[in-house]
């Protein structure tokens, strides 16, 4: 299988800092992006130059951390979740990194996204039934030729099978519908990649 022989030639994450959030993530069922999407969004951010970062779910802070000790950004990264957001900010603090990542504890869709600034990039990594409402609101503070990308659009292989749970039925309808719109933008450039758990990369069009 090609995933199985990339696996073993690909660099392995060795950082101690995240070799630990992302064994902490595992054990305690914590939702975080996977390695290879990790690797992919750290890429898009040296390639594009990327300066100032806004991610809409900080879980843990795992890849706020990340990308923060694998280029020179300044993110503000927004969660809803309080037992989240006060284990991030720990994280984040014990990492002495409070200077480049911010944290926000509130509903991302209830944020005035104008106080925010503006922004190179979005990372869109949290409820994935408001994935169309955290592109429409956020959209209009990147920065020209910005980029949106969104995590978790083939929800770990389901998203074109038939599944018996009505709750989890609904989900991955909106996940479908999202995948849908955001290919259709428009505005923006976009493409669905089998990266990770699935992820879009959308391009601000000039």
């Amino acid at each position: 299988m090609a995933n199985d022989y990339l696996n073993k030639i690909n660099k392995k994450e060795t950082n101690k800092i995240l070799v630990s959030l992302r064994l902490f993530a595992l054990k305690n069922n914590v939702p975080i992006i996977t390695l290879e999407g990790m690797n992919f969004l750290n890429q898009i951010i040296k390639i594009n130059n990327v300066k100032n970062i806004l991610e809409i779910g900080t879980a843990i802070g795992y890849s706020s951390i990340n990308m923060a000790l694998n280029s020179n950004v300044n993110i503000v990264t927004i969660e809803r979740d309080e037992e989240m957001y006060k284990l991030a900010q720990k994280n984040i603090n014990e990492n002495s990194l409070q200077s480049q990542i911010s944290v926000v504890y509130e509903d991302a869709l209830k944020t005035n996204e104008l106080q925010l600034g503006e922004f190179d990039l979005i990372f869109i990594d949290a409820a994935k039934a408001q994935s169309i409402n955290f592109f429409n609101k956020f959209k209009s503070i990147l920065t020209k030729k910005g980029i949106i990308i969104t995590d978790n659009l083939l929800f770990h292989g389901l998203i074109d099978t038939e599944v018996k749970s009505r709750d989890l039925k609904q989900l991955l309808r909106k996940i479908d519908n999202f995948n849908k719109f955001v290919v259709e933008q428009d505005d923006f450039d976009t493409y669905i990649y089998e990266i990770g758990d699935g992820m879009s990369l959308s391009i601000k069009k000039v």
